[in-house]
């Protein structure tokens, strides 16, 4: 800014200047256009700076010359009524002493396009008082393109950086769409700005939500043409081509476009794919009334894809994977539904044929005493097939109803040696495994203290456990029983030499109604309900139970009960 006095020193008051008649010479040398205006708004002195910016604003009449006696404002009229208005106002504070200066930059519509001009109005001293004004006038145009410039310059960075922090920061992919999408719709002024991401699997596009200017219903609808996608896949990726497509007028010269633009009621678009390795996930879609964008922006959008489409890839992913998740927990809870309905209605029908099977059973004890006359032998063996099967039966009704959980209340307890109890099934099952061809090997010796515990169910354990181990053992084969103390522990082996299970299915024999082969049921029988009941009756008295097998080289099973467990 130029500060001119037009002065020349006289003997004034102390620190004022007096108007005079400063040298022309000096003043034609400043490089901005200067004039005096006295105190009727009508320029006196006009410099040759004058001639150089009414040639290049196109305005013969600012010529030097040609401005000495002519208003103010009739030289200010490119400012219009409302700026001259406002300029006369300000003139007439800077000659009532109200203001020293004042200064301004606009931009003024000239016949070669838009100039920027700064203007400035100082006060002009006489004797100390005011006498008129000094205006100086300035063609800042190429200096305020370049302010402009470099004020665009820093956002497009700064949204760089915060598209970037929010990538690094974000792990949501909703939250990521709907901040990047922000940023990008902010940063282009654009009144939609979307992600739309390409199925790898089923290659099928779709608007991600949230997206800039778009609610989640009319982001679903917001379709992109696959014939665009597909005219900006093979256009971006020819060389020489830029990294985006530029429709500046969409409703009129595409054809692909119209649709969307008449839909969406906007006239321009900016597409740029969004790429990883070369593949395609996705693109950035901006629109916007026409002429919004320029080759320019095109450019930063492509800048922005690069950054944005690994992340969008990964949010791809990451959706998928919840979608997948959502799927299969859906797919879970309606397992876990039918396995309850399953279960209920094993346990209804239990229960509907513990009544009728308690009847057969009664029947058949009173016939077999001669309660209804003597019996000869062939109706004795099936009077004793009959009490067998039924008391078979009664007791897998039993262990179905046990199945539906038992606890330590459900428990009868009293004193019990693991070791006698033991030895007695042993008993019970040497004439099964005699008829098998299979040798039972004990090695029990009694534990120091007796366990508090339900009698019944650790013999439907041990039962249990050694009538397995006898149909899976091969004949001339060996099923050893151990039981062994161990501190305050008390153990349980049952081991055999059949088939064995395989170690991935080890952990599964537990399940109700599990057998890890169709062929062994076939084979061997049994309801799959056995090593079920096994584990809740232990586990009701506060112990362990487990297998150790290899397919093809038999099994072992562990029973491990505290001797002061219940």
């Amino acid at each position: 800014m130029v500060n001119v006095w037009f002065t020349e020193p006289v003997s004034t008051q102390p620190g004022m200047i007096s108007t005079g008649a400063t040298p022309r010479h000096v003043l034609d040398s400043l490089d901005a256009a200067v004039c005096a205006v006295d105190r009727g708004l009508r320029v006196t002195l006009a410099n040759q700076g004058w001639d150089s910016v009414a040639a290049r604003l196109g305005r013969p009449d600012w010529r030097c010359e040609r401005l000495p006696g002519r208003s103010l404002l009739d030289v200010l009229d490119v400012l219009g009524d409302h700026g001259r208005s406002r300029w006369r106002q300000i003139c007439l504070r800077i000659l009532d002493g109200e203001e020293a200066n004042y200064w301004t930059r606009v931009w003024l519509p000239f016949d070669h396009g838009p100039c920027c001009l700064s203007v400035s109005a100082h006060a002009l001293y006489d004797g100390g008082e005011v006498t008129g004004i000094s205006l100086e006038l300035r063609d800042v145009t190429d200096h305020a393109l370049l302010e402009e410039e470099a004020v665009k310059r820093e956002l497009e960075l700064r949204g760089l950086y915060e598209v970037t922090q929010t990538i690094s920061r974000v792990s949501d992919a909703t939250d990521l769409f709907r901040r990047v999408t922000g940023h990008l719709g902010y940063l282009f002024r654009a009144s939609i700005c979307a992600i739309v991401r390409r199925d790898p699997e089923t290659d099928q596009t779709a608007t991600a939500t949230p997206a800039h200017g778009l609610n989640d219903a009319e982001a679903h609808e917001f379709a992109v043409p696959e014939a665009l996608l597909s005219e900006m896949d093979a256009s971006t990726q020819a060389p020489g081509h830029p990294s985006y497509v530029l429709h500046g007028d969409a409703t009129n010269a595409c054809e692909a476009c119209r649709p969307l633009a008449q839909r969406w009621g906007i006239t321009s678009l900016l597409l740029a794919p969004l790429r990883t390795q070369g593949h395609p996930v996705g693109y950035l879609v901006l629109a916007g009334p026409a002429g919004n964008f320029t080759d320019d922006m095109g450019h930063l959008l492509a800048t922005f894809a690069g950054v944005i489409a690994p992340a969008i890839e990964t949010s791809s992913l990451v959706l998928a994977l919840q979608d997948r998740a959502d799927r299969l927990s859906a797919a879970l809870s309606e397992i876990e539904e039918l396995d309850r309905l399953k279960d209920e209605l094993v346990q209804n029908v239990s229960h509907e044929l513990r009544l009728p099977l308690m009847v057969v059973q009664g029947y058949a004890d009173l016939v077999k005493t001669g309660a209804f006359g003597p019996l000869n032998s062939d109706l004795q063996k099936a009077v004793d097939i009959i009490s067998e099967k039924s008391a078979l039966l009664a007791r897998r009704i039993s262990d179905i109803v046990t199945l539906r959980g038992l606890s330590q209340a459900d428990l009868q307890s009293a004193p019990v040696s693991l070791a006698e109890l033991a030895r007695e099934a042993v008993a019970r099952a040497r004439p099964s495994a005699a008829r098998s061809g299979v040798v039972i090997v004990e090695d029990i010796v009694p534990e120091s203290l007796p366990l508090l515990a339900d009698r019944h169910r650790l013999e439907q354990v041990a039962d249990e456990l050694l009538g397995n181990a006898i149909k899976f053992s091969p004949d001339g084969g060996q099923v050893h029983v151990t039981v062994r103390e161990g501190g305050d522990v008390v153990y349980l082996k049952v081991a055999d030499q059949g088939i064995g299970i395989p170690h991935s299915q080890v952990h599964r024999i537990w399940d109700r109604f599990y057998q890890f082969d169709g062929s062994t049921k076939r084979r061997f029988g049994g309801s799959g309900v056995g090593l079920a009941v096994v584990k809740q009756i232990v586990e009701a008295h506060g112990g362990q139970v487990w297998a150790e097998s290899e397919e093809g080289h038999g099994s072992q099973f562990y029973v491990a009960l505290r001797m002061s467990c219940v």
